[in-house]
């Protein structure tokens, strides 16, 4: 059910190409710095704060069935929004509301082409935002902190941004373990 959100997004907003994080190094190849860093670093943050917000069934559900006018920014972030806003609008060199009406932007396109792959159900929404997490990963610059910020030491772990067959287990591996871990803990 993978969609390539962050290809889509992309491509559909009219963003410049997003470039791969090096995993040894943690830094982006881009070839300027300018606004290829605010698609950089403002696409993997939302589409990795909508899989978050997804896990739980009230946020998935707000996904598949809300009115897409709403504002969703706050609503995927929450408390994190404006600290999040702000390390993007850093990292890019953006004025920080154009950054917020930009990470909006993002958010809702992002929702529009998950409604567009015909979701039935919360578990759909969370199936497809589950299958684009570790792609996003991949492009998220460490800069950003996004994990310190939503709470989940996974997201900034430089093992999330290898690629090949050893790494795609470990990172499937780890990902059964981290559900396991959220239903003990649940129980409690």
């Amino acid at each position: 059910m993978s969609l390539n959100l962050l290809q889509s997004i992309q491509q559909n907003l009219g963003y410049p190409e997003l470039q791969k994080i090096d995993p040894n190094t943690g830094q982006e190849n881009l070839p300027d710095r300018n606004e290829n860093e605010l698609a950089q670093a403002a696409i993997p943050t939302l589409l990795i704060s909508l899989y978050k917000y997804t896990r739980g069934e009230e946020g998935a559900e707000k996904v598949l069935c809300n009115d897409i006018s709403l504002q969703w920014l706050p609503a995927v972030l929450g408390d994190a929004c404006e600290e999040a806003v702000g390390n993007v609008a850093e990292f890019a060199n953006f004025p920080k509301e154009k950054t917020s009406q930009e990470m909006e932007l993002i958010a809702k396109e992002a929702i529009r082409l998950i409604r567009e792959n015909n979701p039935f159900s919360v578990n759909d929404v969370k199936t497809i935002l589950a299958a684009e997490k570790n792609n996003a990963l991949l492009y998220l610059p460490p800069g950003l902190h996004l994990g310190d910020l939503l709470n989940d030491t996974t997201i900034d772990d430089k093992t999330n941004k290898m690629e090949g067959p050893v790494s795609s287990f470990m990172n499937a591996l780890g990902g059964v373990f981290s559900q396991s871990e959220k239903s003990k803990n649940e129980e409690q």
